[in-house]
């Protein structure tokens, strides 16, 4: 039963998870937290000398067959490296290349008569190829990059999406990185409303759909507004007024049904709206008219008192929300200037 005193694993970091837990952990995992909290040391596998580690890698001596890779961490501390035993890889066992024999004798010297000798000694050799092992596993896994903040393999994909560049970073509301996992999609290549759900679902993890084809008007330029005396067949290329009504050019974004709290996050002045026109932005470019309709979930609307600090037109309404019922009258077109204006519905 664990100890009251011991720490929610929800608080715990990683390095703390191992040591509390090694076996749930396999050796290429604990080796990557160790090296991402270790970051003032050489990578394992590069280091000129033992000394320079900041754990001793060994392998445990059992003759039967391994149930995890990790039986044993000691994290490092000021007094000195930290240890890591294994059963994944070594000389002993029933996978290792030396006779059983030999790993019973080494078993039974430390287990029976408290003499590690030959289990220190073969570690000798278990902490280099074990770290050697690791590095080469490591140097082909580009998800490893970003533990020590050193991504060789993020310029390649940024070059993708035609980011790649310390000019083309941080441009935008929309995080690198979710530009980098989205690269699949942000590249070269048709757009369509699965995309963007994908992404708006993924980072911002709330209900979202798509509504093609909602109408709109368009602002003809001055050389496209029929003039008297012009020669314009009917029905070609006479347009009667300033603006033309279409559906092509506008498609509608819902999102919800959502807490309020969450809701008040993609008003005006959230920081949750700057990120969703940003990641429109990235992959629609800007061929489409869009708006936001926010959709708040049944029981969520607030009551509107004095002093309340409700905001006219988007968290506000007169009377009590009907029961079981979401408010999603609000609809925004976040293209507008400040990121506030009401959309136009062509009336």
């Amino acid at each position: 039963m664990a100890s009251d005193q011991r720490p929610a694993s929800a608080d715990m970091t990683l390095l703390e998870r191992l040591a509390a837990q090694p076996g749930t952990f396999h050796l290429f995992q604990a080796l990557r937290i160790i090296e991402a909290a270790c970051r003032d040391a050489p990578r394992l596998g590069r280091s000129q000398r033992p000394a320079q580690d900041p754990v001793r890698l060994g392998q445990s001596v059992e003759l039967a067959f391994p149930p995890v890779t990790i039986t044993e961490f000691r994290p490092p501390d000021t007094a000195g490296p930290g240890r890591l035993r294994n059963l994944f890889f070594g000389l002993f066992g029933p996978m290792g290349p030396l006779p059983l024999h030999i790993t019973e004798l080494a078993r039974d010297r430390e287990r029976n008569h408290g003499d590690p000798t030959l289990a220190a000694f073969a570690d000798l050799f278990h902490h280099r190829m074990t770290a050697l092992l690791y590095r080469a596993w490591a140097s082909a896994e580009p998800v490893t990059g970003p533990d020590r903040d050193q991504d060789d393999f993020a310029p390649h994909v940024a070059a993708l999406i035609g980011m790649r560049g310390a000019a083309l970073a941080g441009r935008d509301a929309m995080p690198d990185a979710a530009k980098l996992h989205f690269a699949g999609r942000l590249g070269p290549g048709p757009r369509h409303e699965e995309g963007l759900l994908a992404m708006v679902g993924a980072l911002f993890a709330v209900p979202a759909a798509v509504e093609s084809f909602v109408g709109t008007w368009l602002r003809l330029e001055r050389g496209d507004l029929w003039r008297l005396g012009a020669a314009q067949p009917l029905g070609r290329g006479t347009t009667l007024g300033a603006r033309v009504w279409t559906r092509e050019a506008r498609f509608r974004l819902r999102l919800g049904p959502m807490p309020i709290a969450v809701y008040r996050r993609f008003l005006p002045g959230g920081d949750a709206l700057p990120r969703l026109v940003a990641v429109v932005r990235n992959y629609l470019g800007d061929a489409l008219e869009w708006e936001l309709n926010l959709v708040l979930a049944p029981g969520e609307a607030p009551a509107l008192r004095l002093g309340g600090g409700a905001r006219l037109g988007w968290t506000s309404w007169l009377g009590r929300a009907a029961s079981g019922r979401a408010a999603d009258d609000l609809r925004l077109n976040p293209l507008r200037a400040g990121h506030g204006a009401p959309a136009d519905d062509g009336g």
